[in-house]
């Protein structure tokens, strides 16, 4: 059985800090900026095993230096089951 979780978090960085918060975030396997502005702000997606994990990150990425925020948005879980056809 595969387990899908995706969430979208809006991370506000201190904007003197934007590049290397991206930056950060991005080397995470398990995240990827997909938008920014100039004040700051950081549209964030997750793509983690289990609502846990996505918890768990997003507290990680509440705590790293130059963050002052990291509001979950969006969240899709869907536990699901590979289809298997009959080779009859």
């Amino acid at each position: 059985m595969s387990h899908l979780c995706i969430s979208s978090l809006v991370v506000q960085t201190q904007p003197s800090l934007l590049a290397d918060v991206r930056n950060r975030l991005n080397a995470l396997s398990e995240a990827e900026v997909l938008g920014e502005n100039n004040e700051g702000k950081l549209v964030v997606v997750l793509d983690t095993a289990s609502n846990r994990e996505a918890a768990n990150l997003i507290t990680d990425i509440q705590n790293q230096a130059g963050i002052l925020s990291a509001t979950l948005i969006y969240q899709y879980d869907d536990q699901f089951e590979p289809q298997v056809e009959d080779a009859a």
